[in-house]
């Protein structure tokens, strides 16, 4: 007796039903669980199951479907002879036909095992494996071309970011090793992950594998050893990415240290400026101020180093008087160091009027007091 198994993604079940139906096999839902598999539908002569996002469906007889599938696998159960080999169930023996024919020679009782749980489990992670391997081997000899281009560009890079003095070359510079590392990051981690679900399926296929006494053990250690080329790629990738990452640190560690001296620089000439107003701004209090106060009061009779101080001692009240008040206009509360210069201002004030009326003799000193 004859069995066929069809393996389809498990969105192409709706489609392939609709194949089954036109053809006249109609399928009715039935759902039992076993180890590794479950079966979803069942119909005269054919049963179909599901394991992990790939469905299979066995045929009791020869099928050939007519729209594109992922593979298809063969059972023959006969007797036994010299050539099959011994395992948990019976006798087995795998043979390449262009579709892989598996002849079976085992007690009637453990078929449904066979048929709807480990066979089919086994079969869709042999063919799931082949296919991300040779998806990761493409992907590896890509991202390999592109690794060489890379290395290049970022020694390249390397060499201008140790020449260059200037922070928007480097910020440009700094843009571009940015870039790359994303764009090569990006299919890093795609090859990663690849690598990841190959790991994890070579692992439940030697599982099923050992239940089964071993099958496809020969594979299985093949399927190990392109793994670990592949390993090799990923690590590799992954220094080339770090090494990326290093040049990116080093050049923003540069672009740091240079605009860190553009900003003292800048400070001091700010400082050197803030200065500058503020002597221009003594100079021109303590000037109008002079003139205000001798046009309007007789300060010639006063003696000339106490003119002095007073006029000193004001143009700096006036001064620190400006910042006290921008620092009331910018925080809007009173503070203590506003209202003591405003005592010192009002009573440097009053000593500028009096004073010079109780040296010309126009005020009494009994008035002073």
């Amino acid at each position: 007796m004859e069995y066929t198994y069809v393996f389809i993604h498990s969105e192409d079940v709706d489609g392939f039903l609709d194949e089954l139906k036109k053809s006249g096999m109609q399928l009715k839902p039935k759902f039992k669980k076993f180890k590794y598999s479950e079966i979803f539908a069942v119909g005269e002569g054919v049963t179909a199951g599901r394991y992990e996002n790939i469905a299979f469906f066995l045929f009791d007889s020869i099928f050939q479907p007519s729209t594109d599938v992922i593979g298809m696998l063969r059972i023959v159960f006969e007797k036994a002879d010299e050539s099959f080999r011994d395992f948990k169930f019976g006798k087995y023996l795998i043979e390449e036909q262009g579709v892989t024919l598996l002849k079976l020679d085992i007690p009637d009782e453990r078929r449904d095992e066979l048929l709807f749980d480990l066979i089919p489990a086994l079969h869709i992670l042999v063919m799931k494996i082949r296919i991300l391997l040779n998806q990761c081997n493409l992907q590896s000899e890509v991202m390999s071309k592109e690794e060489t281009r890379i290395i290049q560009h970022v020694s390249n890079l390397s060499h201008q970011a140790n020449r260059s003095k200037d922070v928007f070359e480097l910020e440009n510079i700094l843009s571009e090793v940015s870039n790359m590392h994303m764009s090569f990051f990006g299919k890093f981690a795609r090859f990663k992950d690849v690598n990841e679900e190959i790991f994890s399926s070579i692992v439940k296929c030697e599982t099923i594998s050992r239940e089964l006494g071993r099958w496809h053990a020969d594979l299985i250690q093949e399927f190990k050893g392109f793994h670990q080329s592949l390993l090799y790629f990923e690590s590799k990738f992954e220094q080339t990415l770090n090494g990326v990452r290093d040049l990116f640190s080093i050049i923003s560690l540069q672009l740091d240290t240079m605009r860190n001296r553009e900003n003292i620089d800048l400070q001091k000439r700010t400082s050197s400026l803030q200065a500058a107003a503020a002597i221009i701004e003594f100079v021109a209090v303590f000037y109008y101020t002079l003139r205000i106060w001798e046009h309007f009061l007789p300060i010639g009779s006063m003696p000339g180093t106490l003119t002095f101080l007073l006029l000193t001692g004001f143009t700096v009240a006036v001064v620190a008087y400006t910042e006290i008040l921008a620092e009331l206009v910018r925080f809007r509360k009173f503070s203590k160091s506003f209202v003591i210069a405003t005592f010192l201002l009002a009573l440097i004030l009053f000593l500028m009027f009096i004073l010079p009326l109780t040296f010309s003799g126009a005020l009494p000193p009994s008035s002073a007091h």
